[in-house]
């Protein structure tokens, strides 16, 4: 399972991007099954669309380029409306943001690992939920 920090490396220049590329390949040669939730592309919308405003590195059509190809990926989405519960549930009891909690309350259903580039995530909750991995970490996918 992916979070949006690592989806969108997939399709920018950025530290860590050969490592998501690696899933991203994986994935596309049927060797594992990615899942997220459905907010995921409005998460990713939400980041491409700031970088485009903010004028750091991809221009409006490129955002739009981006989130197209994005789409068509056949990655297994979830509805967040059922995971907002459970999502609620760990943000109140680890006092931590309830979107990053979505990606991990569909991981704790699915009873996989979360691969994220978000050092805070990992850092903050990484000793409690122990499913949660650091991009830098997952050196096994080919």
């Amino acid at each position: 399972m992916v979070d949006a920090s690592v989806v969108l490396k997939w399709f920018l220049p950025e530290p860590l991007s050969t490592s998501a590329d690696r899933i991203l390949n994986a994935f596309l040669r049927g060797r594992l099954n990615l899942h997220a939730p459905d907010f995921l592309l409005i998460e990713a919308a939400n980041a491409l669309w700031k970088r485009a405003i903010l004028g750091h590195g991809i221009s409006a059509r490129d955002c739009q380029a981006i989130y197209r190809d994005l789409v068509t990926l056949p990655l297994n989405l979830y509805p967040s409306e059922q995971l907002a519960g459970p999502a609620l549930d760990l943000a109140v009891n680890h006092k931590y943001s309830l979107y990053d909690l979505v990606y991990c309350a569909l991981a704790l259903d699915l009873r996989c690992d979360l691969v994220t580039s978000d050092a805070t995530l990992v850092s903050k909750l990484g000793n409690h939920l122990t499913f949660i991995r650091h991009l830098s970490a997952v050196t096994t996918w080919r």
